[in-house]
């Protein structure tokens, strides 16, 4: 099994600074770019995003497990940002002068706010069916089998509700936790993320940098 701590070269205890910085100065030796290997690279990738993550961290230490995150949630992480990208670069209102990162920040955490409130009117829906259901009994067997019937749909149109929703919630803190990371390296160096997903975002933060000099040329 992997020491985590001895890829990135710091003690069990180090603080999140000192893995930052230990990140840093081995991400600038190891990266394929200058020179190292792209194997070594990811491992030292893997042991960032774990040791950085404060609860993938204290798992990590309990059990020893570092389960690296889904490729799928990544995948559909960056569609969230590439949504969000795309409605910045299409809006009327002048963004140059802003923090675009900031507004796609903003926009996703909006967006999980929405969904974690439907949740909660999805699961208060349950409630109420649950006691009309125990309303119902005692009641003609004909008519409590017809509207029992009615509330089995309406229980289950609202857990598939609250199942969505919460996939699209895991998805969107994905994305949020995608741009936080991008962004603890100095503006010369890589992403701490898989090869493909790094490529995919420096290409989505890019076109970020391009629409605010496009906006600021207007």
């Amino acid at each position: 099994m992997r020491d985590l701590y001895r890829v990135l070269g710091v003690s069990w205890d180090a603080a999140p600074e000192e893995i930052h910085k230990a990140y840093r100065q081995k991400a600038k030796r190891l990266h394929p770019d200058t020179g190292g290997s792209a194997e070594s690279f990811s491992e030292l990738v893997h042991a960032y995003e774990v040791l950085s993550d404060a609860k993938r961290r204290e798992r990590y230490d309990r059990t020893g497990e570092d389960q690296p995150v889904p490729k799928s949630l990544d995948a559909n992480a960056m569609k969230v940002i590439a949504l969000k990208l795309g409605v910045l670069i299409h809006a009327e209102q002048d963004v140059s002068s802003m923090d675009t990162t900031s507004l796609i920040e903003e926009a996703i955490d909006e967006d999980i706010q929405r969904r974690k409130a439907h949740i909660s009117n999805q699961r208060r829906a349950i409630e109420r069916v649950t006691r009309l259901r125990g309303r119902l009994k005692g009641r003609d067997s004909d008519a409590e089998s017809r509207l029992g019937r009615v509330l089995d749909w309406h229980e289950q149109s609202a857990n598939y509700f609250i199942k969505t929703d919460e996939a699209a919630v895991r998805t969107m803190e994905r994305a949020l936790e995608i741009l936080r990371d991008y962004w603890v390296i100095e503006d010369d160096m890589p992403a701490p993320l898989a090869d493909d997903l790094s490529g995919a975002l420096r290409d989505v933060l890019e076109c970020l940098k391009r629409a605010g000099e496009y906006h600021v040329t207007q």
